[in-house]
């Protein structure tokens, strides 16, 4: 058995199940010992890029470790942006890159930098291994950093290591069960801490509650407590869909690409005297107003310690499991709902905003409005279903417009928000979850930073549905400009390049029946399909002061 072996089976008794890379001369051994196994799947991306953001939306989606890798030189340079995009959304993942063998490192060899030293200015754990004893210690350590803290690391493997024997009476390279890193599991809160939080609410003054994408899976409980708090739920762009959004509680999206979302929900926000958010990364839009000063109590409910706001203060603190909590809170209030004024006018507000959509249906010959799209769209979507947003903004439509009732989760690019981020991000989706269907919304611009992992989709037949908001414009950059310059974009013919690569493919403007069009996308399930949507290059999304001071564009 060699190193390479070693690694492989390490990285299978610790769940993994596949690999996103781009081969190289340094990682051969590695592959060679991927083909003498058929538990972890090679999944070959057509950038290195691509490969770190295919196994950071897999991490995010599944809370479990994922691997990417890379060859030295520009393989490993290439990493950059996905792994600090995964760093700083919090998605534990390794990032293995080959080096050249050790005798040719340090003088001018090609394709030899220092890899470890360039990705720890962006990573919190980056090792080399050069030697066969290090590695057992290394990878231990640098799987459980992963796994434990919710961040992404990088070992760097030199070429001899991986093709160096461990010996097979060698008792460093015996994979204990008892060795192996894990999370860190949580208890529940106590009933001491759960009881003054629940005081504390009692006399706070217009709670709102607000939703993150740790809070995953705790839908249904949240929602309880809203009922039993009388509490409007305004979630992140992460959060989306986590709590039912039909349910009245349920009040929109802020802190998005953009616009933060409905007037109604800023100002139920602006309203708010305290905040008891649950899994949430960004808190800025939630607690703060144009001035950046914290102008509502915070009570702050997380599953780690590691992830608590520094920036803000906390009248009151819950660590552990969030569905826990929440349910917790709740059986210590009244079971009759609470009722709330707020709630009632944001819900009519809510009704005749959505009544506007219907007169959009005859918007233009040429172009589909994208309200009238995504109308459309949600009830194609189950809880089979997954979403993948880009950043531009599709984004604003997509958070105001898609209505999610089955607590189907949204992956998106949080905080670096990257262009080019949906179409990786579908692929490690859809390897993880085969039963779903993974759907991704792009712009233009986002896609073609990435259009050839079309040919990966294609080559694994992934069933995803990307779709493509096609305005010929970079338009969030645009509508900062006095005097648009730089940002107007000469398109391919999608649909056919999408054919091309071997997908299916279709355009949507403004004559074309939209329902059929959407059966038969969802109807595939052998590659990929790509929706052209052709959108009016003038429409925008106008933004209001205080929204640019929280936008992020």
């Amino acid at each position: 058995m060699t190193a390479a072996d070693y690694i492989v089976d390490f990285l299978r008794a610790v769940g993994v199940r596949q690999i996103f890379g781009y081969p190289g001369t340094p990682i051969m051994p590695f592959l060679a010992a991927l083909e003498r196994q058929s538990d972890i799947e090679w999944v070959l991306m057509r950038h290195e890029n691509s490969a770190a953001m295919a196994a950071s939306a897999q991490a995010r989606l599944t809370g479990q470790l994922t691997v990417c890798m890379a060859t030295s030189g520009p393989g490993s340079a290439n990493f950059i942006c996905g792994l600090i995009d995964a760093q700083l959304d919090r998605a534990p993942m390794l990032a293995l890159t080959g080096m050249v063998p050790t005798y040719n490192q340090g003088h001018s060899e090609f394709q030899d930098i220092n890899q470890a030293q360039l990705l720890s200015t962006v990573l919190p754990m980056s090792s080399s291994c050069v030697h066969t004893r290090q590695l057992v210690p290394l990878l231990r350590n640098s799987v459980g950093y992963a796994w434990q803290n919710q961040q992404t690391v990088h070992l760097a493997l030199s070429m001899d290591v991986l093709t160096a024997p461990t010996g097979t009476n060698d008792s460093l390279f015996r994979i204990d069960p008892s060795m192996i890193p894990h999370p860190v599991q949580l208890m529940p809160p106590p009933d001491k801490a759960l009881d003054l939080v629940t005081d504390e609410l009692a006399q706070c003054v217009q709670v709102v509650i607000v939703v993150g994408r740790r809070a995953t899976g705790c839908g249904k409980a949240i929602s309880q407590l809203a009922e039993r708090l009388g509490a409007p739920v305004i979630t992140s762009l992460d959060g989306k869909g986590i709590v039912n959004e039909a349910h009245p509680n349920t009040q929109g999206v802020l802190g998005i690409f953009g616009l933060p979302g409905l007037e109604c929900t800023r100002q139920i926000i602006q309203q708010a005297g305290t905040v008891l958010a649950f899994g949430v990364d960004t808190l800025k839009p939630f607690l703060t107003d144009d001035d950046d000063t914290q102008r509502r109590k915070l009570i702050q409910c997380e599953p780690n310690f590691n992830t608590l706001s520094l920036e803000y203060s906390r009248i009151r603190t819950l660590v552990g499991p969030l569905q826990a909590i929440a349910d917790g809170l709740a059986s210590r209030l009244p079971e009759e709902p609470k009722a709330n004024p707020m709630i009632a006018d944001f819900v009519e507000a809510k009704q005749a905003h959505m009544a506007e959509i219907a007169e959009l249906a005859s918007f233009s010959d040429e172009y589909v409005h994208p309200a009238n799209f995504l109308t459309k769209l949600n009830k194609y979507l189950d809880e089979k279903t997954i979403i993948v947003l880009d950043t531009g903004v599709h984004t604003v439509w997509a958070a105001r417009y898609l209505q999610l009732s089955d607590e189907q989760p949204v992956i998106v690019s949080s905080h670096l928000g990257t262009m080019g981020f949906s179409l990786p991000a579908l692929i490690g989706i859809q390897t993880a979850r085969p039963d779903h269907r993974t759907v991704g919304i792009s712009g233009d611009g986002g896609f073609q930073m990435v259009v050839g992992e079309l040919a990966t989709a294609v080559q694994y037949k992934l069933p995803i549905l990307l779709i493509i908001f096609n305005n010929g414009v970079l338009q969030n950059v645009k509508n900062q400009q006095t005097t648009p310059f730089g940002t107007y974009l000469q398109n391919p013919d999608f649909v056919a390049l999408a054919k091309a690569y071997g997908a299916d493919a279709a355009r949507i403007d403004g004559q074309t029946d939209i329902d059929s069009v959407l059966e038969q996308a969802f109807a595939q399930r052998d590659r990929p399909f790509l929706l052209d949507c052709r959108l009016d290059p003038e429409l925008t999304i106008p933004l209001s002061r205080w929204e640019q001071l929280v936008a992020v564009h």
